[in-house]
């Protein structure tokens, strides 16, 4: 673990938090990559390694593992959740494995992985993330890929017009940026690759979008986020760079009445990156 990742993650552990990101699975978060496992499938009588940095509770880590059972499949974090290997228990995965790991000094050999997945996680690094991508490079075996999904927060749109919520998107891009990181990670993530002397044609890009409108889906979104604004570090965090206790209720409040609109909205988009490595 580095004091610079855990400064420049603003989220921190809270519950809400988790539950969050216990949400995402391979489908729903990582489908651009899908049809990049596609070829591996056949590739059964050579061993495939596959790393998941920055897993999180471990539910992609996951279904990597289930999608490709004749894998092996590592998930690291700089916190590393007590839930990740009940739940690979839970389902019956045996080819996969868990650990503690810090993404700018990794613990593994050159050249080690044929796949490496990253959702959510360059962001909270320090900006540009360039260090962390050079260690991402050098454990992908030659030919194999480097896939990356990050949200673009300046682009997030909702409806109706929320003033609270305006305040919201300007006060997370800013605390985000005093932390360190990048809050526009989304549309940069070729450009940060370029810059670690990937050639562009061995870059392919995409985009996609979390939707919440039903109302099981803004209560889950918008009740989520207004307990992360109170509770978890983020509140810390956001204070300490000006932020008012009552401008952070007032926020909460916004997502609240947000959830409870029966013509509330929110799209959430994400830049995509599958980054084929040849050196």
């Amino acid at each position: 673990m580095t004091d610079n990742t855990d400064k420049t993650y603003i989220h921190g552990h809270h519950p809400s938090v988790l539950t969050s990101h216990s949400w995402r699975t391979l489908q729903n978060s990582a489908s651009y990559l899908i049809p990049h496992l596609e070829p591996y499938k056949s590739s059964t009588s050579t061993p495939l390694a596959i790393l998941d940095a920055g897993c999180g509770p471990g539910t992609i880590t996951c279904d990597l593992a289930s999608r490709l059972p004749h894998a092996q499949v590592t998930g690291i974090d700089y916190v590393l959740q007590s839930t990740c290997t009940p739940l690979a228990a839970s389902r019956n995965l045996t080819n996969v494995t868990f650990q503690q790991a810090d993404i700018f000094a990794l613990p593994f050999s050159d050249a080690s992985f044929d796949i490496i997945h990253l959702h959510q996680v360059l962001q909270h690094l320090p900006a540009p993330p360039t260090a962390a991508i050079a260690e991402l490079v050098r454990v992908c075996k030659p030919g194999g890929i480097i896939a990356v999904r990050e949200a673009d927060f300046s682009v997030f749109s909702w409806f109706p017009a929320n003033e609270g919520l305006d305040k919201w998107q300007a006060t997370y891009m800013a605390t985000a940026r005093a932390a360190g990181g990048d809050p526009l990670a989304g549309k940069k993530l070729h450009r940060w690759f370029m810059d670690a002397d990937i050639p562009r044609r061995d870059i392919s890009c995409s985009s996609s979008c979390w939707t919440y409108s039903t109302p099981e889906e803004r209560q889950w979104w918008g009740n989520m986020w207004a307990e992360r604004t109170l509770k978890s570090n983020f509140r810390e965090q956001a204070t300490k760079h000006g932020v008012t206790e009552a401008e952070l209720v007032s926020i909460a409040a916004a997502w609240t009445d947000w959830a409870a609109q029966e013509d509330g909205w929110i799209m959430i988009p994400s830049g995509e990156v599958v980054v084929k490595v040849n050196k």
